[in-house]
């Protein structure tokens, strides 16, 4: 099984482009981007889920809020919000916008690879100020 950490830094670039873009992403278009061994029915249990808890744990906007299905254009069942007190459909709105709105870093932050279980030396300090690099 790939390591989260190599899903991450694939997925990341196509995270962002569709956050940039005011985009979302269907299951299908980022699981054939992202490539194999993922496939769009693994998705959320590989990829999305333990990174929205990475996410919050960084206090980062939760990138699964961008994966809708196609036919509706909403997140999966599986999507959850952190505050179970908010409706889920104006929780999962707020999440998007912050995803759009958010600042992205050229490079995740270390401290979020290391936490997915990988370490990479070769992240430049500049990619924690949280902005991006055009």
């Amino acid at each position: 099984m790939t390591s989260l950490t190599i899903l991450i830094e694939r997925a990341r670039p196509i995270f962002w482009e569709a956050a940039r873009l005011g985009r979302t992403l269907t299951y299908r278009e980022l699981a054939g981007r992202v490539g194999p061994p993922l496939n769009r029915r693994q998705i959320p249990r590989q990829l999305l889920t333990p990174l929205s808890a990475l996410c919050r744990d960084h206090r980062l906007p939760d990138h699964s809020a961008l994966v809708v299905h196609k036919e509706s254009g909403e997140p999966g069942g599986g999507w959850s919000s952190p505050d179970a007190s908010v409706e889920p459909g104006v929780d999962w709105a707020e999440a998007l916008v912050s995803c759009w709105n958010h600042p992205w870093p050229a490079r995740p932050p270390a401290a979020l690879l290391a936490a997915a279980g990988g370490s990479r030396p070769e992240i430049e300090p500049e990619a924690l100020t949280g902005r991006i690099h055009s």
